[in-house]
């Protein structure tokens, strides 16, 4: 292991040296925030915590695979609004911002890449999000987030290689309840929330909000605007009925919309800043850039008793558009640039179907049918005048998904303490594209385009529990991510790359001890790659554009641990970390560039991602009770580009946020403050021909009620 080297692009107090210094050099537990919502949230083990994580209800301790949980109840405390957020919660999650592209995944080192699939299945009530302009919407209401990690080809099938997050919103309760919070922090920022859930008979519904306005973080050195605000607003419907003794049902609707343009590139790359000590202020002439989305979500969950099993169906809806206007922010090559989406819409349905079979005491399992459908539509304008004086994209393209498959999951106990799990899955997917245009590099004829392809994959774990608080296990898993099309031609043809293929391998324990005040999980994980995809920023004729190609090879292994200790009824301390030691490239030439990148590092792969956090409740005899929780994270340095080049490249950073809260007795209302990136570093989500630097120290004050 070798200590992080100071980071020439960020400002750094000596309290943030010395804890930098002295954590990483012992391998402390830490990982990285920066929005104004961010908060590490590794929790400790409750005995009562269920999931759904693999389509069953089961603890979390009794699965054989690293799962974390983060319940509602923490991201109410800490308000966790966005996966932006929610990717310094979880080591060795990481997210880049890519505009109106919406943001890139990586988990233990495996990141889709711009212009592919995700890598990172995430859902919402079962629902699969489709693009990541979807899965970054704004979250309120959770019941927990479920996040796997590894391969989860036999149960989510495609694009699911790093893992998925499973979103679970509040189901209505048969209780009448309703609470709002408001709260003001930095940049003039206003924000409330809240729910009211009313019982029916045998049904319950419930009715949830959140609102924020604000000035942004980002300030214009021509005007002195301000950008990257926090401005949204967002509602849920949900309705849960008992139609009678065999059949349940639960709808859900929901809709924000994103006028603030947070996940919006806004500054030029570090080198062109027009204040090189200041990265969080931009050059933008255009009188109203903005980025805009608007997110729809339904879904309906029904599921009935059988005499011999349990049958679920989910059937989800969602649609996003998401409307761009922008001036590439400054850069010199990219001088008087306007780019436009106009707008870029998805929409997308899916059904599933689950035969959840108790089986005897000995075997159980499910089996399942799953289809899903997409249609997409991107309206691009670009006009790079230092380049050419007619635009060079003013095109629409068209795209369509299909994939359909067939699964199965089944438990075979071999004695009481030994079980072995199989899941084996088909996937048939089909993409198919259209694009023509009017702008210099566009098509101005009709151009289209076809691939499909089908996959086996499958997983085998073993798991042997030497007691009931110490559970050893080791399995082997397969997951792949569908091929595809960039939005670049070559030679009159769409840029087409193939699939990529994962093997993965893991071996961990879950462990609970001191009477279950100390839990510890640890796992050591091998991933093996085949026709990784990967993509590359061109500039042909100084025009930028993205090229993926699928390499040869790919290697990367770890460890990823996680521990909370109750040291008292007052003091908790809790922590995780993922070390990638080996995350590269091991055989791949780039036949754009003829350049050899073996030896390279994967993109957005830290070598080390933690956290650490300490919480504290003090009471106060009569008056109520004062928590208060301190949270210290650490994220290596990674590089965003396959060519690892440090201009493209983000330094070691760590961040400090405290939470404070005063609930009196009955915790019928409460007050707190928090305070974010307390030693005031610097850092970014993307550094490319434009750059999201990440939030300064923020505060928020604020009070809740609850009846």
């Amino acid at each position: 292991m070798t200590c992080p080297k100071p980071a020439a692009m960020q400002r750094r107090t000596p309290l943030y040296r010395w804890l930098s210094a002295g954590g990483s050099c012992l391998g402390v537990l830490f990982a990285a925030t920066g929005s104004p919502q961010t908060a590490f949230a590794t929790t400790r083990y409750e005995p009562e915590i269920v999931v759904t994580a693999r389509k069953i209800e089961e603890n979390p301790q009794d699965i054989p695979m690293s799962v974390q949980v983060l319940s509602g109840d923490l991201l109410d405390q800490i308000d966790l609004t966005r996966l932006y957020e929610l990717q310094f919660s979880i080591p060795g999650l990481v997210l880049n911002n890519m505009g109106l592209w919406g943001a890139g995944f990586s988990l233990r080192g495996i990141a889709d890449q711009s212009g592919t699939g995700l890598a990172v299945a995430t859902h919402l009530n079962g629902a699969y999000l489709g693009t990541s302009n979807l899965a970054i919407t704004r979250m309120f209401d959770l019941e927990r987030i479920e996040i796997l990690k590894g391969p989860q080809g036999s149960l989510y099938g495609r694009n699911a290689t790093g893992g998925s997050i499973n979103l679970m919103t509040r189901v209505p309760e048969d209780r009448f309840s309703t609470a709002i919070e408001a709260a003001y922090g930095s940049f003039s920022t206003a924000r409330a929330q809240g729910h009211v859930n009313a019982p029916l008979g045998n049904a319950a519904a419930r009715l949830s909000f959140i609102v924020s306005e604000g000035d942004g973080y980002i300030r214009n050195s021509v005007d002195n605007r301000n950008f990257a605000e926090s401005d949204y607003w967002g509602v849920r419907g949900s309705f849960r009925a008992d139609l009678g003794d065999a059949l349940r049902m639960n709808l859900m609707a929901q809709r924000v919309r994103d006028d603030g343009a947070s996940g919006d590139l806004w500054t030029p790359r570090p080198d062109h800043l027009p204040d090189p000590g200041n990265i969080r202020r931009t050059r933008v002439t255009l009188d109203n850039p903005y980025l805009v989305t608007e997110n729809d979500n339904t879904s309906a969950n029904l599921e009935y008793d059988l005499p011999f099993a349990t049958l679920r169906s989910i059937t989800g809806y969602a649609r996003n558009q998401t409307r761009n206007h922008d001036d590439c922010a400054g850069t010199p090559l990219l001088r008087d640039c306007v780019r436009a989406g106009r707008p870029i819409k998805h929409r997308q349905w899916s059904q599933e179907l689950q035969l959840l079979l108790p089986g005897t005491s000995r075997l159980d399992g499910l089996l399942g049918l799953y289809y899903y459908d997409a249609d997409g539509a991107v309206n691009y304008y670009e006009f790079l005048p230092a380049v050419n004086p007619a635009p060079l994209a003013n095109s629409h393209a068209t795209s369509r998904e299909e994939s359909a498959a067939i699964f199965g999951q089944t438990t075979l106990r071999l004695t009481e303490r030994w079980n072995i799990t199989g899941g084996l899955r088909w996937s048939d997917d089909e993409r198919h594209m259209t694009t023509i245009g009017t702008g210099v590099r566009d098509s101005k004829t009709l151009v289209a385009a076809g691939q499909e392809s089908d996959n086996i994959s499958w997983r085998v774990d073993l798991k042997h529990a030497t007691t009931d608080d110490l559970l050893w296990y080791a399995g082997i898993a397969t997951g792949y991510k569908t091929g595809g099309f960039t939005q670049s031609l070559r030679e009159g043809r769409p840029d087409e790359f193939g699939p990529e293929d994962l093997t993965a391998y893991e071996t961990g324990i879950k462990s609970q001890w001191l009477n279950r005040r100390l839990m510890l999980n640890a796992a050591a994980f091998y991933y093996d790659f085949e026709d990784l995809q990967v993509s590359t920023l061109t500039l042909a004729g100084n025009r930028p554009g993205v090229d993926v190609a699928n390499a040869a090879k790919a290697e990367l292994y770890g460890v990823d641990a996680e521990l909370s200790w109750q040291i008292s009824d007052r003091l908790t301390i809790a922590g995780g970390a993922v070390w990638l030691p080996m995350r590269e490239f091991v055989r791949f030439v780039d036949d754009a560039s003829n350049v050899r990148i073996s030896g390279n590092d994967l993109i957005r792969a830290p070598e080390w991602t933690a956290n650490l956090a300490l919480n504290y409740v003090q009471p106060l005899e009569v008056l109520g009770r004062l928590t208060g929780r301190l949270e210290y994270g650490y994220r290596g340095s990674h590089y965003f580009t396959k060519e690892n080049d440090p201009l493209y490249a983000q330094d070691a950073f760590a961040l400090l946020n405290l939470f404070l809260r005063f609930e009196p007795v009955g915790e019928r209302w409460y007050v707190f403050a928090s305070g974010r990136n307390l030693t005031n570093e610097d850092y970014f989500h993307q550094v490319l021909l434009q750059s999201s630097p990440g939030y300064p120290d923020n505060y928020e004050i604020g009070f809740g009620v609850r009846l």
